[in-house]
């Protein structure tokens, strides 16, 4: 995958229409920008652009929806409030496959809605643009794509002791372990809701007595709060069922499923407009078009037909000159004999130039072959040309509607997809009227008990404290708990499997980095923990202390490069601020070795102070297109020049 060209438009601090082309072959882009100049921001609208609410971005901030997340990067400065992110890339160079996804939003809109459109080689792609979620994840999983686009200031941090949970998750990712997480995750949830129907059954009780010890008001509201906390949660599930549901049904190609019917129709109408093509070709087959066949014995035909036309009027004006001859010698006889000689002159040289009359055709009729010559024939040519265009259009019409009803769906797996989202829908809807009614209930006795309100929460606090679990409970929960550990062994042998040949790139990444022969010679991976065990030349084990900061960061970039290689899959690699805390040496080894090796296209977005002219000279071979980010203190904006730091 190659990026060939990125667009932003009001998009964070980048003001109007700002438009990064990659046309180089060598593998290096080098984007220089000092801090707070768009940097992140080009990183995230890469994510953005590919991913959209399944960037890993927008999952690790800190907004609570997808809409506020892309009202923060519509441009301070914009009037129209209107931003997009549009992203052009060669899938595969051997298939030279372009796709074009264009994201668009409005921040002036009540509800913030975004707009997606996809094309496919120049051509716009309605089943992309309704299934881009489930194509993009078959090119790069969102899950793997912190292995190409990272943030050099998170490699600092993943270097820190203590701080390695991301990368074990990010490496279970690529070992495929997210589907034993999710069933983990299931039984989880059912242990949480044991908890919470026991403690919903015990507290009903305690309400109860509640009631013979307090004002009725108190026990109803206890019970009220009670059923709107459970109201809520039950909603709050179903919701988060449904928009799960919603993103499985679209990923295995629902969105086709529910255009067959329509795509069917558009089958039947292409068809019958084949056929009615083919009728109108038949009506022209009938007409004045076979003549253009003979059009060249038509055109000599028509050139016979004037000179005859063209001599006869000749003879009418030989006859004029006669009758005005005569007249001329009463007037002039001493002229008469010149003018004679020149009368009989013009009579031969008519009938020598004169030929044969064939045709003999009359005005109109000359008129109809110089109309069917210069008019009618060839309006029939291309009225049949236009016929045979729209012909060929109405096939590949047709040929591209069939690709799409032939795409291989399993209809089966759908169809119980389909039927579970609307027997949640329903449960929803049941439970927000349950939700309403208990709040307006809620309303109506508040007012009576807000002065025990105090005392309430205090005693439920106390019996809360108290509660045990029903013996079904305890067994569901015990057997729960062993399912757990059964799944937990589950997963440490299919680690087993995969972590020996990572451990091994890991090794052969970070010799070419470190080129410390003599300290760290191999690279283990506990298969259960996912820990790494650093060995020298005589297998004792090096401490991750004894390594510098430096030599900790070049292992964790050593560790994303070999889980690239890993993944198999052949993408750009994006590094934002790459450098900062590395040293000389360390920064001459990430320049001279991993730079121009982690890919076909590795962009990077740096500083003047950590790509400077002595690193840049490293590595100018290898870098191809060049851009400085520039920022304006007038327009409070940053706009894209050519080349890198002009200054160097």
């Amino acid at each position: 995958m190659i990026i060939n060209r990125l667009t932003m438009h009001n998009f964070g601090v980048y003001a109007g229409t700002n438009t990064f082309e990659f046309a180089s072959k060598k593998p290096i882009v080098l984007i220089g920008g000092m801090n707070g100049r768009g940097k992140t921001t080009f990183l995230e609208a890469i994510l953005l652009s590919l991913y959209g609410a399944n960037s890993i971005a927008y999952k690790e901030s800190d907004y609570n929806s997808y809409n506020q997340y892309l009202r923060s990067y519509v441009n301070n400065n914009s009037w129209s409030q209107s931003s997009y992110v549009e992203i052009e890339f060669l899938l595969n160079e051997s298939s030279n496959d372009t796709y074009l996804v264009r994201r668009e939003w409005n921040a002036l809109s009540r509800i913030t809605k975004e707009e997606i459109s996809v094309q496919q080689n120049g051509v716009y792609s309605e089943f992309l643009t309704q299934n881009w979620a489930m194509f993009v994840e078959n090119i790069l999983p969102s899950a793997l794509s912190s292995f190409y686009f990272f943030d050099g200031e998170k490699i600092a941090e993943l270097a820190v002791a203590k701080t390695d949970d991301q990368m074990k998750a990010s490496i279970r990712s690529m070992l495929g372990m997210t589907t034993l997480d999710v069933l983990k995750n299931d039984l989880g949830r059912i242990v949480k809701k044991i908890n919470r129907n026991n403690k919903a059954d015990e507290s009903n009780k305690h309400l109860e007595t509640l009631r013979e010890e307090r004002d009725q008001a108190i026990s109803e509201l206890e019970k009220i709060d009670e059923s709107i906390s459970i109201a809520t949660k039950k909603v709050e599930d179903l919701q988060e069922v449904l928009e799960q549901l919603h993103k499985k049904y679209e990923l295995q190609g629902g969105a086709v499923l529910e255009q067959r019917q329509s795509l069917m129709q558009k089958r039947a109408q292409i068809q019958t407009g084949i056929a009615q093509n083919a009728e109108l070709l038949v009506g022209m087959a009938a007409t004045e078009l076979p003549i253009f066949l003979v059009r060249d014995l038509v055109s000599q035909i028509k050139l016979q037909a004037e000179d005859e036309h063209n001599d006869f009027i000749m003879q009418q004006a030989l006859e004029q000159m006669d009758d005005y001859l005569s007249d001329f010698e009463m007037q002039y006889p001493e002229s008469i004999e010149a003018s004679r000689i020149f009368v009989d002159y013009v009579r031969k040289q008519t009938e020598a130039d004169s030929a044969p009359r064939l045709y003999e055709m009359s005005d109109h009729a000359l008129f109809q072959m110089n109309d069917l010559v210069e008019n009618t024939l060839q309006q029939s040519v291309n009225n049949t040309k236009s016929l045979l265009a729209n012909k060929a259009d109405l096939k590949k019409q047709l040929d591209a509607v069939e690709s799409y009803l032939t795409l291989d769906i399993n209809e089966k797996d759908l169809t119980a997809i389909y039927d579970q989202i609307k027997a949640k829908e329903a449960d929803l809807v049941e439970a927000q009227v349950e939700y309403n009614r208990l709040q307006q209930e809620r309303s109506s006795i508040n007012s009576t008990v807000i002065t025990k309100s105090a005392e309430y929460s205090r005693d439920i606090e106390i019996f809360l404290q108290k509660l045990e679990l029903h013996d079904d409970s305890e067994r569901m929960m015990k057997y729960s708990n062993i399912a757990l550990r059964i799944l937990e062994a589950y997963a440490v042998e299919l680690q087993r499997r995969k972590t020996g040949t990572l451990g091994a790139t890991i090794t052969k990444c970070y010799k070419q980095l470190a080129n410390k022969k003599n300290l760290i010679q191999e690279i283990v991976m506990n298969p259960e923990t996912l820990d790494m065990q650093y060995l020298d030349e005589n297998g004792n084990e090096v401490s991750k202390e004894s390594l510098s900061a430096g030599e900790k960061q070049l292992m964790v970039i050593a560790i994303l490069w070999a889980l690239a290689l890993c993944s198999k899959k052949k993408l750009p690699v994006i590094i934002d601020t790459p450098l900062s805390r590395l040293d000389s040496q360390h920064r001459t080894s990430i320049i001279s070795t991993y730079f121009p090796n982690a890919s076909d296209q590795t962009i990077i977005l740096s500083t003047d102070t950590e790509i400077d002219q002595n690193y840049y000279e490293m590595m100018k071979n290898s870098v191809g297109d060049e851009f400085t980010l520039v920022y304006s203190e007038k327009t409070k904006s940053t706009s894209i020049k050519k080349g890198y730091f002009q200054e160097l």
